[in-house]
């Protein structure tokens, strides 16, 4: 029961994270309370944008090159996301549609998810569905024998409603049952915060908005810089986590999450008071670790991690106290000339003048809430998607979670020998190149035209008159211009 008890606890740990940013004021108390509200919405729709920007400059050649690697992928990323959810107010029955767009290093990605649950019957319904472009998944199916599906199925329902799982489960009374959790974790949040005294205001109310889709919203503002953002999160771990009664709520919220599960009586009894006596142990020690908490962030002070944007957040609150959108940045700009005065000689002499710079920028709308929203849910078939579960755990041992989980006799896969260089794969064989080499230019890969169109089966020809290069294969023709940077 070990291995039980310490999986709830993580439970606990996720839950008081969640306040890492909330005090005491009434502007807070209304973000809690805002929060609580929102849990209970039925339905939505929604747009959420993502952007990331990084670089990293000073370091010594090496790491300064794996900086810039890294740039080239995190610099500019982007990712789009479109959402519709629909539920019942029991939560028992629910479904999502996500589409978007992730770009980076120039590359455009379309996406769709969607989720299908319905617990209301005899058989449970949990099935995640991932439709991504062809060029992700086909190395994928080529890997495992597969032929190219256009979905990617994970059917949790299947799993748990099978006969030799060696367990059962009450989705619906685990539905009920979380939802309870969650409004007991709320409710102590909101009583929590009335009593937690950071000695600052993190969160201020701006007054009236109006969002993109033109509803008018109340505006609140959660700013931080480098100095109060270490202020407050001193005094949540100090005055709020590290603190008796966080530690009978832990208990209580222990119990109620055990109880959960259709484990035998004996064996939850088992489980709870590993917990609480752990957490007993625990909460003799407070006034030491509460000591050592001031000790780690006095040593920090002087260490920057914010950029001079800090971290701000902008929520909106509609007139029926619904969380409806959210604007937030937040710059780190970490110097390790910092980290080297804290840690000495770990960190090398020609490192000490790097710094890192990231950023992240976050928009979210919501909107048509508790409003009809149609949610459709692709067709899945044997024909056009493979599971997860049915296909890749059971069917490919060679990648399993565990040795041995596949079936006997079933083909596996072997990776393909790779040399020094740059190596493409393609449909798991690796391609060669007899003359010109694929090159690495500032993070970009180039590799020849003629090599990799061969290998697709095309046919190459090259026009030295007009400077011109012609792709065919079958009826699609490619004509590219050197020097033009055009495709004809």
């Amino acid at each position: 029961m070990r291995k039980i008890a310490r999986k709830i606890s993580m439970l606990l740990v996720v839950a008081l994270l969640a306040v890492s940013m909330v005090a005491c004021t009434s502007d807070e108390i209304a973000l809690i309370e805002a929060l609580a509200k929102t849990s209970k919405i039925t339905s939505y729709e929604g747009n959420t944008k993502v952007q990331l920007s990084f670089k990293g400059k000073g370091f010594s050649e090496d790491t300064q090159k794996a900086m810039d690697f890294l740039a080239s992928y995190l610099d500019g990323f982007t990712l789009v996301a479109n959402q519709k959810y629909s539920s019942n107010e029991e939560r028992s029955k629910a479904k999502i549609a996500m589409d978007g767009n992730l770009s980076m290093q120039g590359l455009s990605v379309n996406y769709g998810y969607w989720l299908d649950t319905d617990i209301t019957g005899e058989k449970p319904k949990m099935i995640h569905i991932v439709e991504l472009p062809p060029a992700i998944t086909q190395p994928v199916f080529t890997a495992n024998q597969i032929e190219s599906k256009k979905y990617i199925t994970i059917d949790y329902g299947a799993l748990l409603g099978g006969e030799d799982l060696g367990m059962s489960f009450d989705l619906k009374s685990l539905t009920k049952d979380s939802v309870e959790l969650q409004e007991m974790l709320l409710d102590f949040f909101k009583t929590a915060a009335k009593d937690f005294d950071p000695g600052m205001v993190a969160v201020t109310k701006k007054g009236s908005a109006v969002t993109d889709k033109g509803e008018s919203v109340t505006e609140y503002e959660l700013k931080l810089n480098d100095e109060s953002a270490k202020k407050l999160l001193h005094a949540f771990i100090n005055d709020f986590i590290l603190q008796e009664d966080t530690i009978e709520f832990g208990k209580k919220y222990m119990e109620a999450a055990v109880n959960m599960y259709d484990f035998p009586e004996e064996e939850k009894q088992v489980a709870l008071n590993e917990i609480n006596q752990g957490l007993d142990v625990f909460a003799t020690q407070l006034p030491v670790y509460r000591d050592s908490v001031t000790q780690v962030f006095e040593a920090i002070k002087d260490i920057q991690f914010f950029g001079e944007k800090g971290l701000t957040v902008k929520y909106y609150i509609n007139k029926d106290g619904y969380f409806v959108g959210e604007k937030s940045t937040v710059e780190f700009e970490i110097r390790l000339a910092d980290f080297a005065a804290l840690l000495g000689n770990v960190i090398d002499e020609e490192e000490k003048n790097g710094v890192i710079y990231f950023t992240m920028d976050f928009e979210n709308s919501v909107y048509n809430v508790n409003q009809e929203v149609s949610v459709e849910i692709p067709e899945v078939t044997e024909e056009n998607s493979f599971d997860i579960f049915n296909n890749i755990l059971t069917e490919a041992p060679s990648i399993g979670f565990n040795s041995g989980i596949g079936i006997v006799g079933s083909p596996s896969f072997e990776l393909p020998a790779l040399s020094d260089g740059i190596n493409v794969v393609m449909n798991g064989k690796v391609v060669s190149f007899p003359d010109v080499k694929p090159e690495n230019i500032n993070g970009r890969v180039l590799v020849p035209i003629r090599t990799i169109s061969e290998e697709m089966g095309a046919e190459v020809s090259y026009n030295a008159e007009t400077k011109q290069v012609l792709i065919v294969k079958e009826d699609i023709e490619i004509l590219l211009t050197l020097f033009s940077g055009s495709l004809c």
